[in-house]
């Protein structure tokens, strides 16, 4: 056995500082030859990604769209909502206060944040109120809230921003608090108050841990100011931020590119910005023909067959997906049905209740057919992907864990080829898990009209390529 040079594949097991953030995020890193860790691979961040051609509400707030389905010894229940979607011109006034993250760490993306800044504020409408923070250690205003008037104030805001340097450590909690202080002289009721805040999310100066940032996004989302996140760059901290959008009321975004940046700017603006209900509290209770075995989807708790969702938000134009897996009793359904209720408030604070829905599985399985529903059929794709990620990691971890153990070994010896021999098993079967799953999605794919899966394909190939780049490397050395 000869000398090996191990320290490259290492790399693919490393603590990357974030979370896996969806398939979007995980295209970009298996480019890079990175696998994701298991911890940092969500399930329902894949999930929520899509939103399964999802038709809006022909009237009310949103839509509840429903399904079922059956794959050998699982059922699912799917559950979809879409928020109507207003015109621009015709959303509540704006009241906005914009955080730009200034670290040193937000140098390569510094280009990305100004011209974000520069779509943001030609979108905004005359009479909007806009306010512009920035943050490094700590705070500062550097433009009060102004109303946007004429062409005069939006520039005003772009030579601010443009004299904007990237240098210092992060104190989101500090940049947090500034702007949430700048909605509040402009508060009014009939308004929409939205801190958007644009940073790569790392977040490592001051005296506040994460579980104080949450708390301050709770307390003011309380009290109707709300806070999206929008996340740069590969190397991106989405997990802190994420959560921040979710306890705050409002939305998340990474963004891996400039294009995409371009994109949502320019035709996402009201998805980040209004919402089209609040305060969704969802009841899915399941017959006693069901099994519970788990869930995804924002919030929840189970007690007995009832699981409790909840949703600070829903915004304009924008989806949400709730997916439950069970299983049945008997082979022969009875009493296999499920009720789901949701009660919510419009933008005035008029509270509303939908449903119950009745969910049933009418349509039988058929042994090696796809599931009958087609939403449900893409969804169970995603989920077994994202589990098979998780697996594919583990493993990863393992092979990491081999190549440390490398180096207490002598090169020759037995105990060295042993360790060799257990890190290209794992990688075969790493290997076999990507192109197995490739071929799945494939078959899912075709069968919805061969549209489906692209990052989550790529992501396979990907991988593929690297477990075989790494297999190649110890054979070649190997005697």
């Amino acid at each position: 056995m000869k000398s090996l040079l191990l320290s490259w594949f290492i790399i693919l097991a490393v603590n990357l500082s974030a979370a896996g953030g969806g398939s979007n995020r995980g295209t970009f890193l298996s480019r890079g030859g990175y696998i994701i860790r298991s911890e940092d691979i969500k399930i329902e961040n894949y999930i929520a990604q899509y939103d399964y051609d999802y038709p809006l509400p022909e009237q009310g707030a949103l839509n509840v769209i429903t399904g079922t389905g059956i794959k050998d010894d699982n059922a699912y229940i799917h559950i979809g909502l879409k928020g109507r979607k207003l015109p621009f011109a015709e959303l509540p006034p704006l009241n906005i206060s914009f955080c730009i993250d200034r670290s040193g760490s937000m140098t390569g993306v510094m280009p990305w944040v100004k011209d974000c800044f520069y779509i943001f504020i030609d979108r905004v409408r005359d009479g909007d109120t806009v306010s512009l923070v920035d943050m490094n250690t700590d705070a500062q205003t550097l433009i009060a809230p102004t109303r946007i008037r004429s062409p005069g104030d939006r520039t005003r805001f772009k030579r601010q921003v443009d004299r904007i340097m990237a240098d210092g450590g992060t104190d989101v909690y500090a940049g947090m608090v500034q702007s949430y202080k700048e909605l509040e002289k402009r508060y009014n009721p009939e308004y929409v108050h939205r801190v958007v805040i644009l940073t790569d999310g790392m977040h490592n100066f001051g005296g506040k841990i994460n579980k104080d940032i949450l708390d301050l996004a709770t307390a003011y989302n309380k009290k109707g100011m709300t806070i999206s996140t929008v996340m740069l760059g590969i190397n991106a901290a989405t997990g802190l931020m994420v959560d921040v959008a979710i306890k705050g009321g409002g939305s998340s975004r990474f963004i891996s590119d400039h294009d995409e940046m371009v994109t949502i700017f320019q035709t996402e603006l009201d998805r980040m910005l209004v919402p089209a209900a609040r305060d969704l509290h969802m009841r899915l209770v399941l017959a006693d023909g069901l099994v519970f075995k788990d869930t995804w989807g924002y919030e929840h708790s189970v007690e007995g067959n009832t699981i409790q969702y909840y949703l600070p938000t829903l915004h304009n134009g924008d989806y949400e997906t709730l997916f439950a897996e069970v299983s049945f009793k008997s082979p022969d359904r009875q009493n296999a049905a499920a009720l789901f209720y949701l009660d919510y408030l419009e933008l005035n604070t008029s509270p509303r209740t939908l449903g119950p829905y009745t969910i049933s599985f009418d349509s039988p399985p058929v042994e090696g057919a796809h599931i009958a529903d087609r939403r449900v059929r893409e969804i169970e794709g995603i989920l077994y992907f994202s589990r098979e990620l998780i697996d594919i990691a583990g493993k990863t971890a393992k092979i990491s864990s081999l190549e440390r153990e490398l180096y207490h070994y002598a090169n020759p010896s037995a105990q060295r080829d042993d360790v060799v021999q257990q890190i290209l098993v794992e990688l075969r079967q790493n290997l076999a898990i990507a192109e197995s799953l490739q071929d799945y999605l494939s078959g899912i794919s075709d069968s919805l009209g061969g549209t489906k899966y692209e990052k989550e394909l790529e992501i396979l190939h990907n991988y593929a390529q690297t477990f075989t780049s790494v297999y190649k490397e110890y054979t070649k050395h190997a005697e």
